[in-house]
């Protein structure tokens, strides 16, 4: 039976449709590549901590756990004064003779907002006993999102000291003392080049001490190829003793060159590097290997 050109119209169409269905489910069940690329690079929880001693100036995404660790080893014999305060709870401390251990995390909880906690202990027995400290405190993001290339970051919180069973230390040779810190850090790119600085202060409740212990980092970043960086970071710790009395053994100073690796798409950062001392008091050699990892 002939075929009316209204038929052949119908047939073809069905024929159409039978073929063009099935590729269509499909594309419709294929994500876009750009929406998949984008998928694959919002999941992984990226960080960027290359920074050694100086603070990130950028917080944690509300979900995010950043996972710390670093161990820092300090020349025995650098702090000439036996009878100077205990040992703070910050890694950075010059005045630590020995290795110095350290773990702890940063979990985003609401928008530019963050938790963060920290302990660390003595390894081994070189130098004088050091019995283990801790902090714990909030991190606000300062600098709004839209503000891609400059970063300013605030903290405060509370501590526990890492002080030394030492029978020359003043004030709390019985056991470490509690205290309160703040802190602000900055970060500025420039192409390939970062620029840091962070400033702590903090006041241990103790007889004795000074008004407010005042530390200051300064550093300088540059991209040298995607996942490595290398620069160059300065730590001043207890400024507050250069004119004044030495309640904590007077000012110290240390500088060195840092190389950063970011590893597993930028979900591990691992930087490391030695240092050595400028002022007397100071340690002459240091040196600090510090991990991040983001979940």
């Amino acid at each position: 039976m002939a075929f009316t050109n209204a038929k052949w119209t119908m047939a073809l169409a069905a024929v159409g449709f039978s073929i063009s269905a099935p590729a269509t489910v499909a594309r419709a069940d294929e994500p876009a590549s750009g929406d998949m690329s984008n998928t694959q690079h919002s999941t992984p929880r990226a960080i960027d901590r290359s920074w050694l001693y100086l603070d990130d100036a950028r917080v944690a995404d509300p979900g995010a756990v950043i996972g710390m660790t670093s161990v820092a080893y300090t020349s025995v014999g650098t702090n000439p004064d036996p009878t100077s305060a205990p040992y703070r709870a910050f890694a950075a401390n010059t005045a630590q003779p020995g290795a110095l251990a350290a773990l702890g995390a940063e979990v985003g909880v609401l928008s530019r907002v963050s938790l963060e906690g920290l302990g660390q202990m003595q390894l081994g027995g070189e130098g004088p006993g050091v019995n283990p400290g801790a902090l714990a405190g909030a991190r606000f993001q300062l600098s709004p999102p839209s503000w891609h290339n400059v970063h300013l970051a605030a903290s405060a919180g509370y501590l526990r000291e890492t002080w030394t069973t030492s029978p020359h230390a003043v004030a709390t040779a019985a056991g470490g003392a509690d205290g309160a810190w703040a802190s602000f850090a900055a970060s500025l790119d420039v192409d390939r080049l970062r620029l840091g600085l962070t400033t702590l202060g903090e006041h241990v409740f103790a007889p004795g001490r000074d008004g407010v212990d005042l530390m200051v980092q300064a550093g300088i970043s540059y991209r040298v190829a995607n996942g490595f960086r290398a620069g160059v970071e300065w730590v001043g710790q207890d400024l507050e003793e250069t004119f004044a009395d030495r309640a904590e053994g007077g000012a110290r100073h240390f500088v060195g060159p840092t190389a950063a690796l970011q590893l597993l798409q930028e979900r591990l950062t691992i930087v490391a590097g030695p240092s050595v001392g400028l002022s007397n008091g100071s340690p002459s050699i240091l040196g600090r290997l510090a991990a991040a990892y983001g979940f």
